[in-house]
């Protein structure tokens, strides 16, 4: 009985595992849908025109607020209206073609469903502050339109703010990428000193050991002659030897630093690579969000 207790946990959670995977793959960690999946309908409703209720359309606008709504409803009406006021929120002069050959008045409320995540636009169609405008199906389908547009303005916001994230990624990739490159030269040309270095103190240990050898050579020399002139060679070969060596030690501190400016160039590349592939990661995620996002928007219909 526990086994099976056990097992049917073990199935509900990659269940739970399966559907969260599922929804991460529609939503970014802000909550924001990345597929269209709403149907966009027209319902009556009433608008307060001068404290008398008005017949009205009502539209949905999914993931927004209705500040913002009546913000990006003012923003459409503006070119095609005489003026759009705030309290209330009306267009006066409003030229609506096939609605109206005269230009309307159009009252606007919105409502926020915080739970649902969506807004909720009424609007009356006026021809006065008192008289309702003739509505012979032409305002419902003007509503439908209009919910299409202002959907698509919510998703370009969405746009617009990851757009700006990616601009964002970009740059901080650019300017991680550039740094990487420094430190590549860095480290090129570090590696090239001390190999320089090295060189050099491979020519003065070979110089040093032929030296050496002459040293030998000399010492037997003046042991046997005594001759003053083989003295000063022998004196001098080893100056020579004794200098070389005090070289030697002076290249062997220089490769020390070298290889210190060497690993510490490495470190750096290394923290740069590790910074762009996390840079690279993000824009990559960005470009799927915003891609994802043009779809979604496309879809509105």
């Amino acid at each position: 009985m526990t086994h099976t207790f056990l097992k049917s946990i073990a199935v509900a959670t990659l269940q739970i595992g399966a559907i969260t995977a599922a929804f991460a793959q529609k939503v970014t960690q802000d909550g924001t849908a990345l597929t269209w999946e709403q149907e966009l309908t027209v319902v009556g409703g009433t608008v307060a025109v001068n404290k008398v209720s008005q017949a009205a359309h009502t539209i949905t606008i999914f993931e927004t607020d209705g500040n913002t709504v009546l913000e990006l409803w003012r923003t459409e009406l503006t070119p095609i209206s005489a003026s759009v006021s705030s309290k209330p929120a009306k267009a006066t002069g409003v030229r609506l073609p096939k609605l109206s050959e005269e230009p309307v008045l159009l009252y606007a409320e919105s409502s926020t469903d915080k739970k649902a995540k969506l807004a909720r636009l009424s609007i009356a169609f006026m021809l006065n502050d008192s008289t309702p405008l003739a509505d012979e199906g032409e305002q419902e389908r003007y509503m439908r339109d209009l919910a299409v547009r202002l959907n698509r303005a919510v998703v370009q916001q969405q746009l617009d703010r990851y757009q700006k994230e990616l601009d964002k990624a970009s740059d901080k990739l650019g300017s991680t990428q550039d740094d990487a490159a420094k430190a590549q030269r860095n480290l090129t040309k570090a590696n090239s000193d001390l190999e320089k270095v090295k060189s050099k103190r491979s020519k003065l240990e070979r110089d040093n050991a032929r030296v050496h050898g002459d040293i030998t050579t000399l010492e037997r020399k003046f042991a046997l002659s005594n001759d003053p002139k083989d003295l000063q060679r022998l004196t001098k070969a080893r100056q020579k030897v004794a200098k070389g060596e005090s070289t030697q030690a002076k290249l062997m501190q220089q490769e020390a630093k070298i290889q210190g400016s060497i690993n510490k160039h490495q470190d750096t590349l290394d923290s740069h690579k590790r910074k762009a592939d996390g840079h690279t990661e993000s824009k990559e995620d960005l470009m799927r969000i915003v891609s994802e996002l043009k779809r979604k928007q496309d879809s509105i219909r």
